[in-house]
């Protein structure tokens, strides 16, 4: 929330919505919760970082020359709320609860819940359930458009591991892509740190002083994003003549208060009163420009497991480093709060393992599918789910485990984690490869990281072609009937698929949805693939007198695709080639939007995948200029072979410097982009051996 004192008033709002929420109080306040050993090694952290900055002599990075910025001494709480911030990117649903309550206003109870499906396989959600708060229009528009964009999308992530019985060594195997935002220079920093009773290598992320994939010379591990139901909206009545209190089950309560301070660049100081009530930060209180619109008896409050006071995360990280065994790591994983991640291990005695971890709540009722009464306490937290009840596994029966985001409970698992989890594609396809038993090596594992299969396309091309096409578009029909799904940046079918099923999201569900459109428009998979084959009713243009059948809707679709690809890259096929659109754009956070600048520092090249790959590429179908402009994707590779501490294949999406003008600033990119790794040894004659350079650091007073 001190963007603006860099940025000056463009990111005041995005500002003044995460001071609203209070993360740097809650990392503050978690510090007192940690161990006194773990709090000394965020404080060691800290130490080094400002050592560093006392002793610098040469001009600082660009990014401070540029904006004329002095960097502050590091703390152990800018690293605490570092990892906090990981929960703004990957445990956030609120938009999407929001963007529920609005629609719940134009659409009926069975559209709404058609919109937002039950997981392939589970029963649909009862329509008893699927009734918004009267009112509060106003309350909810404003706080919708406050959320920054790191707020909204979903996110993704890969890991597997074999145990010892599939592989030639009968030691473990282990995967793991996590997916996040792709950046120049890349999030992720490889690291390896050995000292006396400490050997850990793997990627960690800049401010946080764990490695977060990893290994040791016993147990490996690597994450993926659970995506649980973590945050709760609710609306909170104030009481009337009396804007202090608000409305409790057990009578009125007053809102606690906090005055926040935004220092903005070339202007003055803006400071805003935040409340707070028993749910959490009054997020309406930092929706401005909005909040004018929002009535006095009326607040919207959020309730947030990263907001917690007492979060430990880090210490998790600590003790995972040393963890020896299964039983050692669950205890290490106790202290992780935020974000619920889906771990999966490998030790060296062959034994394979998985735990979600991460705190999770109860609710008294509901599951905080939309905003809550918060006067009546029926959607209230009374709790989280026990550590010994999170989902795990030890020693699957068929010696494999994977997760890529889709659901990993059973219908009758006691809990509920969340009705939003990833379509199943990726795991699908990664079972399916590893049903082959010459992919248990590295050299298949590589492979499988890398593979570029759509199953979400094979799924619906039969659905698409099932039309009879127009006489212009009989070649696209047949380039596609002989299509594997592929998606390689040389191919044709892949832009023609994309553009066709994006215009065909249009022709569903954009008449129904009016202005709100463009907040909900994504590829909706699952809805789309029940409506073409069953809740057809969506297929008819509301906005038309005759009714339309998807077999219309679906040629209509391809003759628009193919006017955009016409427009866009000319009338000749050959040229609609994949990574003739699908371009990676690796953005520099601060110089992305700068003329000149973001075309020096952003790194930009073609690249094969796609949202549904195992190798996953993900677009903004919403954005009209650039839809297939991949922006979020695995930013990191490793693989770890338990037989061997020397073994770990690792890469990482641009370079380990964030120096543009270093080689290492852009060095690994090439070889992210044509699937290639290289070796992170571990053992102190493999480190010596591949060293090119020595630095040794010195205390000033040893």
């Amino acid at each position: 929330g001190r963007l603006s004192e860099i940025f000056g008033k463009t990111t005041l709002n995005a500002d003044k919505y995460l001071r609203g929420l209070g993360f740097y109080h809650a990392a503050k306040a978690s510090l007192h919760h940690y161990e006194k050993a773990s709090r000394a090694l965020i404080e060691a952290y800290a130490t080094g970082i400002n050592a560093y900055l006392a002793s610098h002599k040469g001009p600082l990075p660009l990014e401070f020359l540029v904006f004329r910025h002095q960097p502050e001494l590091w703390t152990a709480a800018d690293s605490v709320v570092s990892a906090k911030m990981m929960s703004q990117k990957l445990g956030a649903n609120a938009d999407a609860e929001l963007m529920r309550h609005q629609l719940a206003q134009q659409l009926t109870p069975s559209q709404l819940s058609e919109l937002w499906p039950s997981y392939p396989g589970n029963p649909p959600r009862p329509l008893e359930e699927v009734k918004a708060l009267p009112g509060a229009p106003a309350l909810i528009e404003a706080v919708l458009a406050a959320l920054p964009p790191t707020a909204t999308g979903k996110v993704g992530s890969n890991n597997w591991v074999v145990d010892g019985r599939h592989t030639q060594t009968g030691k473990p195997l282990l995967a793991n892509d996590p997916h996040l935002g792709l950046s120049a220079p890349s999030p992720w920093y490889i690291a390896h740190l050995s000292a006396p009773n400490l050997n850990v290598a793997g990627a960690t992320l800049p401010g946080i002083p764990i490695i977060i994939v990893g290994r040791n010379e016993a147990l490996a591990w690597g994450i993926t994003n659970t995506g649980p139901d973590v945050q709760d909206f609710f609306v909170e009545k104030t009481v009337e003549n009396d804007p202090t209190r608000y409305m409790t089950p057990h009578g009125t309560a007053a809102f606690h208060k906090r005055t926040e301070t935004i220092r903005v660049k070339d202007s003055p100081n803006v400071s805003m009163e935040i409340r707070e009530t028993r749910h959490g930060p009054v997020i309406s209180d930092a929706s401005a420009p909005h909040a004018n619109a929002i009535s006095n008896d009326e607040a919207l409050a959020l309730a947030w497991t990263a907001l917690s006071h007492n979060d430990t995360t880090l210490q998790a990280g600590f003790r995972l480093a040393n963890a020896q065994s299964w039983p050692e790591m669950q205890v290490a994983l106790r202290d992780f709060i935020a974000p619920q991640q889906n771990f999966v291990s490998a030790h060296i005695d062959g034994g394979i393992n998985f735990i979600a971890a991460g705190r999770v709540p109860i609710r008294r009722n509901g599951d905080g599918w939309l905003p809550s009464a918060g006067w009546t306490g029926d959607g209230d937290w009374i709790g989280t789910i026990p550590f010994d009840e999170l989902p795990r596994q030890h020693n699957a029966d068929d010696g494999m485990i994977v997760t890529a985001n889709q659901k990993i409970v059973a219908e009758d698992y006691p809990h509920f984690i969340t009705h939003e989890w990833s379509m199943p594609y990726r795991a699908q396809r990664i079972k399916a490869l590893l049903a082959d038993p010459s992919n248990h090596t590295i050299a298949g594992f590589k492979m499988m990281q890398t593979d570029v299969q759509s199953i979400m396309a094979k799924d619906f091309l039969p659905l698409m072609l099932a039309v009879t096409p127009d006489v212009k578009a009989r070649e696209i029909h047949n380039r596609l009937t002989r299509w594997d799904g592929s998606m390689d940046k040389v191919s044709i079918e892949p832009l023609i698929f994309h553009t066709w099923y994006r215009e065909l999201t249009r022709f569903l569900y954009a008449d129904e949805l009016g202005d709100k459109f463009g907040t909900v428009w994504d590829r909706r998979p699952n809805f789309m693939y029940r409506t073409l084959t069953g809740e057809n009713e969506w297929c008819d243009n509301v906005t038309t007198a005759p009714i339309e059948s998807c077999s219309e809707q679906i040629l209509a679709a391809q003759n628009a695709a193919l006017l955009w690809l016409n427009e866009r890259y000319g009338d000749n096929s050959k040229s609609w080639k994949w990574g003739a659109a699908h371009h990676a754009r690796h953005r520099h956070q601060a110089f992305s939007k700068i003329p000149v600048l973001g075309n020096l520092f952003d790194i930009v090249h073609s690249h094969s995948g796609g949202p549904f790959t195992v190798m996953q590429a993900n677009t903004t179908i919403a954005n009209i200029e650039t839809p297939f402009e991949e922006n979020h994707g695995a930013a990191l590779r490793m693989i770890f072979d338990l037989a061997d501490l020397d073994g770990t294949h690792v890469m990482i999406s641009t370079g380990q410097s964030g120096n543009i003008f270093s080689r290492h600033y852009n060095d690994l990119v090439d070889h992210w982009s044509n699937g290639k790794w290289i070796l992170l040894p571990m053992t102190t004659e493999a480190v010596e051996v591949a060293a090119k350079n020595h630095l040794v650091l010195m205390p000033s007073n040893p």
